[in-house]
């Protein structure tokens, strides 16, 4: 038989219970000083998380205003509603963004540009167009030439919302690119938006594309969704049917001139069953009006 023998110290050491002790009070005090540091960024989860269960506009407003205004430390609730499911919440986080002026949000903002949802995407190029940062310029021309048609999309109403002299180059330099039809189509829109005398000589590049496009306009788009609602509220003078639901087919060259039609105030007729010769005239009563514009002192 086997006889076991364990020494039981009755009596530890002192300093073996002063060093337990000393490392409790410093994990603990590490404990406090985290709580501190990450105070904001912890409870900007909770903030999100009543954004996501509010039941309403009301029950919103609080905790999103509290994100608002913790700027950048909201970032880890800001990043839980960014990537929600549901596009409406997604809505949401773009919104808190828009309110922090830093390069990580602009950065975010950017990738938000992606987005599925349509919503997000016009409420992230709100946001770059906000901070008014024109360093995200050169990445809006990499994503309309590079990315899908969503992207081109979101690209134009960034630079469109900007409207600075800079952006207006880059979407003239847009016009000179090679690009399917719907990336045209989101250009005219913009082009035709800001309304500029540079705006104007863009369009005239666009005026040769006979290309077939059925992509309904920015406004369009606005009268179909105004549609229900004026049926609805039997609102008069307001259009009763969906125009953009079945749009006609025109081409990129008819949007460009209605588009130059709508800033200059002059319509000759252009459309691309016309001669080359009749749309060559149409062209220069826009080109001459455009000189004159810009000799005007």
């Amino acid at each position: 038989m086997f006889r076991m023998n364990i020494n039981i110290d009755e009596n530890p050491s002192p300093r073996r219970g002063y060093r337990a002790g000393a490392i409790m009070i410093a994990l603990t005090a590490a404990a406090c000083l985290a709580a501190l540091l990450f105070r904001t960024p912890i409870r900007s989860r909770y903030w999100a998380w009543q954004v996501i269960e509010a039941r309403g506009v009301a029950e919103r407003a609080a905790p999103l205003t509290c994100l608002c205004n913790a700027g950048d430390a909201s970032r880890w609730g800001t990043e839980v509603l960014l990537t929600h499911p549901d596009g409406e919440i997604r809505q949401f986080g773009v919104l808190v963004l828009q309110h922090v002026r830093t390069d990580r949000s602009r950065r975010r903002l950017l990738q938000m540009l992606k987005d599925p949802n349509a919503g997000v995407r016009e409420m992230a190029a709100l946001g770059l167009a906000l901070h008014g940062d024109e360093s995200i310029i050169p990445e809006l021309k990499r994503l309309y030439i590079e990315g899908d048609a969503a992207s081109a999309s979101a690209a134009c109403l960034a630079l469109e919302r900007l409207a600075t002299p800079n952006a207006v180059v880059v979407l003239r330099a847009l016009a000179n690119e090679p690009a399917n039809v719907t990336h045209r189509a989101a250009l005219v829109d913009a082009l035709t938006t800001i309304g500029t005398v540079d705006c104007a000589a863009a369009l005239l590049n666009l005026l040769c594309d006979c290309r077939p496009c059925d992509v309904p306009t920015r406004d369009e788009r606005l009268l179909a969704q105004l549609a229900p609602l004026a049926a609805e509220s039997g609102l008069v003078g307001m259009p009763t049917s969906q125009p953009a639901s079945v749009p006609a087919v025109r081409t990129i060259a008819e949007l460009a001139a209605a588009a130059l039609a709508r800033i200059t105030g002059l319509n000759p007729p252009l459309t691309c069953d016309l001669s080359e010769k009749q749309r060559e005239d149409a062209a220069r009563v826009w080109r001459d009006w455009i000189t004159a514009q810009r000799e005007t002192p």
